[in-house]
């Protein structure tokens, strides 16, 4: 799951911003419920491993660290309720140049877990709008896509900016246009609504 960065604390050099949310499929199609997310939100927290951070899961730690980490425990207008929410303090000048510049936008967790195949129900909306993720980009596009009645992607575009527009056939990234494309996100717009093990 790719979660965006939610605030930013300048004079600190600390970002914010959820690890985890439940019941949120993510872009391998798995989930966690909120029991399965602070269970591992406290291990991870027990066994001390808060300077595991690394870029784009090089596997290269870069000097930065949780130095705050909580589970939202009551209704929030910034994060998911039961969500893990981490404080990463990048000391790193080139590296937080990267974060205020938002090439570095969110949080992805890498983790050897065990899958459980579920039988779930999705509440998948008709269309979902967005904003796509600063990437190498200077720019964001707004996005449009939709699904038909069985949830089944349909595809979709965005707006138009700087005189071009990307067409979307596939999640998590658009079509190429003007020599590049964006990365969007679709599952915080998807609730998992029942699940049980098979």
């Amino acid at each position: 799951m790719i979660t965006s960065i939610k605030k930013i604390d300048d004079e600190l050099q600390v970002v914010f911003g959820e690890v985890y949310a439940p019941n949120v499929p993510d872009v391998d199609g798995e989930f966690m419920t909120a029991e399965e997310i602070r269970k591992m939100a406290y291990v991870f927290m027990a066994e001390g491993i808060l300077d595991q951070i690394d870029m784009n899961h090089d596997n290269k730690t870069n000097g930065s660290v949780v130095v705050e980490s909580f589970i939202v425990d009551e209704e929030s207008q910034v994060y998911v309720l039961g969500a893990w929410v981490v404080g990463v303090h990048i000391p790193d000048p080139k590296l937080w140049a990267l974060v205020k510049d938002g090439k570095l936008n969110g949080f992805s967790m890498e983790a050897l877990v065990v899958k459980r195949p579920r039988e779930i129900e999705l509440e998948v909306p008709e269309i979902i709008i967005g904003q796509t993720l600063s990437d190498d980009t200077e720019h964001t596009h707004e996005y449009s896509v939709r699904f038909d009645e069985q949830g089944n992607f349909l595809g979709g575009s965005t707006d138009i900016v700087n005189g071009h527009i990307h067409n979307i056939s596939k999640g998590t990234v658009t079509d190429m246009a003007d020599d590049h494309n964006h990365r969007y996100s679709i599952v915080e717009a998807i609730e998992v609504l029942e699940s049980a093990e098979n």
